[in-house]
Formats: C-alpha cells, sequence, structure tokens
C-alpha cells in the first residue's frame, strides 16, 4: 500500500495545480455553463470526482453509506477544496482498510448490478477517473479563455 500512498501523494499535487488555478484566474468562472460540456460547468466536475471517491471508496469498497454531494450545490472553491480534504482522508483509511492489493471486493452498484473488483482495480479507477475530469476541466477553462497549466504529475 505504500507504493499507492505515494502515488496518491503525487495525484493531490497535480490536485493542487488545478484548484489553485481555478482560484486564481477562472474565479467565479468555474460556475459558467459550457455548452460543449453539456451545459456543465467546472464545479459540477469537481462535485463529480469527490462523488465517484465516496461511491467507489467509501459506499462500494468499505460498504459504507456516505452522503453524495449535490451537484447543485453553490459551492466555492474554499468549499471544493474542503470537500478533497475530505476525499483525501477517505483514500487514506481506504488505503489503511484493504491489507491486500488483490483480495476481490464484492458489492452492489447503484444500479443493482453485483460486481467484484480488487482494491487495486478500485483506487485505479478512482484516480484515473479523477485525472481524466481534470484534462476535461482544463479545456473548460480553456473554452472560457483561459490559458491553464501544467496539471499533469510530470510538470516542467
Amino acid at each position: 500500500m505504500d507504493i499507492l500512498k505515494q502515488q496518491y501523494e503525487l495525484i493531490k499535487g497535480s490536485r493542487q495545480v488545478m484548484l489553485n488555478f481555478i482560484e486564481e484566474q477562472v474565479g467565479e468562472g468555474y460556475s459558467v455553463p459550457i455548452k460543449e460540456f453539456n451545459s456543465k460547468n467546472v464545479r459540477y466536475f469537481l462535485l463529480h470526482i469527490n462523488n465517484t471517491y465516496k461511491h467507489w471508496g467509501a459506499n462500494f469498497g468499505m460498504n459504507k453509506k456516505l452522503p453524495y454531494i449535490d451537484y447543485n450545490n453553490q459551492v466555492s472553491i474554499t468549499e471544493v477544496r474542503e470537500l478533497f480534504d475530505e476525499t483525501d482522508k477517505l483514500l487514506s483509511e481506504f488505503l489503511n482498510h484493504f491489507k491486500q492489493l488483490d483480495k476481490p471486493v464484492t458489492n452492489t452498484t447503484n444500479s443493482g448490478m453485483l460486481l467484484t473488483v480488487t482494491p487495486l482495480e478500485l483506487f485505479t479507477h478512482m484516480t484515473t477517473h479523477e485525472f481524466h475530469h481534470k484534462g476535461q476541466i482544463m479545456t473548460m477553462c480553456r473554452l472560457l479563455g483561459y490559458i491553464p497549466p501544467d496539471t499533469d504529475v510530470l510538470r516542467y
């Protein structure tokens, strides 16, 4: 698990670059609907990333019943940072909860499907999902007229 904890630290660093950019450059523009993204906004995707960690890490993986964040909440970027602080604690709990990365976990998805996956698959899904949407968020910012920074793990 130590390697996954180290990997998640890199992910958090990349996320901070994105959040700093949104806070310092985009500001309230992160609430502007973008036609090319089904009229969703940056805030929506930031909440969606948090909900995905809750769903797969806590509710599916550890059989918790945490409530999801309402996408209509008009949260500030400061509140988004607080949500990611909660997500970081959740991921720490997740990584401490599982002692074996390859021991399958079976649970029911929101759609009622029985699914069996490993903790490694869950971790990989959650983190690659974040990067997928981070890329979309940076594209959204570009469509709003802002030039996004390099938010990859390797920045130069």
